[in-house]
């Protein structure tokens, strides 16, 4: 995890707070543990979801030319990407995901909830 914080800062510059660790921590978690049972992603190691999943998310954030977004709709989101990496980072920001999938939803409403990323409606 600690080179994920370096390639963040380095890439991205922003420095992750320990609860934004904790939080990317127990993503990648859930997503090992899921990901032996349903086929969440392709990606299976930790390093390689760091890198390609988490790192690439945040890349988003690099391309901005204006502030954050306030809100944000992930169609298609799969398990969570880009927008729950997203709502680690900046939590004030409404998101919204978008899957039809149902494994893959309901991935993410647990790991959302677990995180007290999210209020549900």
């Amino acid at each position: 995890m600690e080179k994920f914080i370096t390639d963040v800062f380095s890439h991205c510059g922003i420095h992750l707070t320990s609860s934004q660790v904790k939080l990317f921590t127990t993503y990648e978690s859930e997503l090992l543990t899921w990901n032996e049972k349903f086929n969440l992603t392709a990606i299976r190691d930790p390093e390689g979801i760091r890198t390609k999943h988490f790192l690439d998310s945040l890349s988003i954030l690099v391309e901005l030319k204006t502030p954050a977004p306030l809100r944000l709709i992930d169609v298609g989101t799969g398990a969570g990407f880009p927008g729950i990496p997203l709502k680690i980072l900046l939590p004030s920001m409404h998101l919204t995901l978008v899957e039809s999938v149902g494994k893959k939803h309901l991935f993410a409403v647990i790991l959302l909830s677990s995180c007290s990323l999210i209020m549900l409606r």
